[in-house]
């Protein structure tokens, strides 16, 4: 965990990219992607670490699903690095992401035998996440359109709900199974919830080929398109490079 430690970010600081271009969030030859995701904002890590110089890694939010988790009507798709509710992707040497997983993860990619029932919620949501967007760029703060009125102030929202710290117990690590190329560590069941604070990341430990992730934020979704998961989990893992994701809901 990092002692660095920041919660219910409302001002930007020169490590925080709110809103940036798709184009620099994917790699080209996964075009695609766009498809799936809204991007919500960068992190330059080497606020939480010096020798991460360099490297920033982008929070994203996808658009499945709508109801249940991601991923959990197309498991035929899945690989050692996906599995519902939890994806996972590599980044590049100019901070892109390349997706480790099979297209067909979404249940909205042309593989599947999709019938269109979300494109409205899609929709609803991307227009959500312009006229935020939008407001950002005028007034410098994020908000959701989907409450603001003309006569009362601005509801603001968090731009990172939390940054840095460590790993915290949640829903999260019981939702799914992770995925087969990681493994997830988890204090004794017997343990009491208020004894976790006693230990380094609650005593969660997530890792890749022995090397351990690191968490790095967590947002909710809903801050920046009016709907998404209560909150977006961020991880990585430096030697290998992956960034992985995994969702919490109350």
């Amino acid at each position: 965990m990092f002692a660095f430690h920041q919660e219910d970010i409302q001002t930007l600081e020169e490590y925080l990219h709110p809103f940036p271009r798709m184009e620099d969030i994917f790699v080209p030859e996964q075009p695609w992607l766009e498809a799936h995701f809204l991007p919500l904002i960068s992190i330059d890590l080497s606020v939480l670490n010096s020798e991460w110089q360099g490297q920033t890694v982008h929070m994203i939010t996808p658009f499945e699903p709508y109801e249940g988790l991601i991923g959990d009507e197309t498991e035929e798709h899945h690989n050692e690095f996906t599995a519902p509710n939890w994806l996972a992707f590599r980044l590049h040497e100019d901070n892109r992401y390349e997706f480790l997983g099979n297209e067909g993860f979404f249940m909205r990619s042309p593989v599947n035998d999709y019938g269109g029932e979300m494109e409205e919620y899609v929709e609803e949501i991307r227009d959500y996440h312009q006229k935020n967007r939008e407001y950002f760029e005028k007034h410098g703060i994020l908000v959701n359109s989907r409450w603001l009125k003309d006569d009362e102030g601005p509801n603001r929202q968090n731009f990172l709900d939390e940054l840095g710290g460590g790993f915290w117990y949640g829903n999260w690590p019981g939702t799914a199974e992770i995925p087969k190329a990681f493994t997830l560590t988890l204090p004794p069941a017997s343990m009491k919830l208020a004894d976790l604070d006693e230990l380094p990341d609650d005593g969660i430990e997530i890792a890749y080929n022995g090397n351990p992730f690191h968490y790095i934020a967590s947002v909710a979704g809903y801050n920046y398109c009016s709907s998404g998961a209560d909150m977006i989990l961020l991880m990585y893992e430096p030697v290998s490079r992956i960034v992985l994701f995994t969702f919490d809901y109350s």
